[in-house]
């Protein structure tokens, strides 16, 4: 029980800390295509295209 107790909390933490590092860093958190509040379809071309307006 001890074991397990220990190793909810270790990733608990982690995920705290990661969490935390997403707010601090101000990053919006994207999609697999494109990110939100785009009208981007899945295709390889749409794809190519999104990636090239968020640079």
């Amino acid at each position: 029980m001890q074991t397990f107790l220990v190793t909810a909390l270790v990733f608990g933490l982690a995920m705290a800390a990661m969490a935390v590092g997403v707010i601090f860093s101000g990053r919006r958190l994207k999609g697999s295509c494109g990110g939100t509040g785009r009208d981007c379809h899945c295709d390889a071309e749409t794809r190519k295209d999104c990636a090239l307006a968020r640079d």
